[in-house]
């Protein structure tokens, strides 16, 4: 049985995101909606559980206090801003009966507006539904479902993250540490409608995940290696003299290793863009790391 997991922020699509989780090919195998968080109407769709926050809670925060309170056997974990396929639990719990204890599923990306499409992209370009199957380094968690005896096991989501960026990266190392594989099933479908429509935005957005890399990359140096590592702060200064010329070269290795994005080469300027706030993000963590990681 699945319970299903939704944090939530003021999200506008939730209602939207709830509906989608109800109307399951497999509702026999869903036990429960738990949706955490802030809610403007302070009222969340049935069937869905609300547990209501007294304060914002941080993406990986919100996803935990919903684990602890679920029943299900094993957890699938959705965005408010995703809309689930109808037989989204039907392809993760065939997965599951595969032996897969943690499985990924694909992302549908709807043309919604040139940066909304080059934010969605470039982070989850691995990720799309047209991608093979198979197994992956990391898997992000806007349509993610394990075990919950190994959730449980590995203490959740590191709940240090502000946000939402990094906090399901270093779950995957952790769970990669302890001997497990990390599967990507593009058959197991959401539709992922951010509302990000601006180029400062998506900035912000890629700046978030340029300083949550630096963090994850510093508590797990051996299992993500990065230059960035082994720079000093002094030299942060010259990380974003580079910035540029480095994210542009990530846009064109991007379109180059996913034939998809081909099809797309306007966006080649937009994905460069978020990149450029993903070089500034992780100068901004360097600057501010004074200590050595323990």
């Amino acid at each position: 049985m699945f319970s299903i997991i939704i944090p939530t922020l003021h999200a506008p699509l939730l209602h939207e995101a709830v509906a989608a989780a109800a109307r399951q090919t497999a509702r026999h195998l869903v036990r429960e909606i738990i949706v955490v968080g802030q809610e403007p109407s302070g009222r969340v769709p049935a069937p869905a559980r609300f547990v209501e926050t007294s304060r914002p809670l941080a993406a990986g925060a919100a996803r935990n206090l919903g684990a602890r309170m679920a029943a299900g056997e094993t957890l699938l974990f959705l965005d408010a801003d995703c809309i689930a396929a109808p037989d989204l639990v039907e392809r993760h719990a065939a997965r599951h009966a595969a032996g897969h204890t943690v499985v990924g599923g694909g992302v549908v990306v709807e043309p919604a507006g040139y940066w909304t499409d080059c934010d969605n992209l470039l982070i989850f370009a691995p990720f799309l539904d047209s991608a093979p199957s198979g197994p992956r380094p990391f898997l992000p968690s806007l349509n993610l479902s394990l075990r919950r005896a190994l959730f449980d096991a590995l203490g959740g989501f590191d709940e240090r993250f502000a946000g939402a960026a990094g906090e399901d990266t270093e779950l995957c190392l952790r769970l990669r540490a302890a001997g497990h594989q990390l599967f990507f099933a593009p058959e197991a479908r959401v539709t992922h409608r951010p509302q990000r429509t601006s180029a400062g935005a998506v900035f912000s957005h890629l700046r978030a995940y340029g300083r949550a890399h630096y963090r994850v990359q510093r508590q797990h140096p051996r299992l993500m290696p990065s230059p960035l590592g082994r720079l000093s702060p002094a030299l942060a200064g010259a990380v974003l003299a580079a910035a540029p010329l480095l994210a542009l070269v990530d846009a064109l290795r991007l379109l180059r290793a996913h034939p998809v994005l081909r099809r797309r080469p306007s966006a080649l300027g937009g994905m460069a863009w978020a990149k450029l706030g993903w070089y500034w993000g992780a100068a901004e963590a360097l600057m501010a790391h004074r200590s050595p990681p323990r």
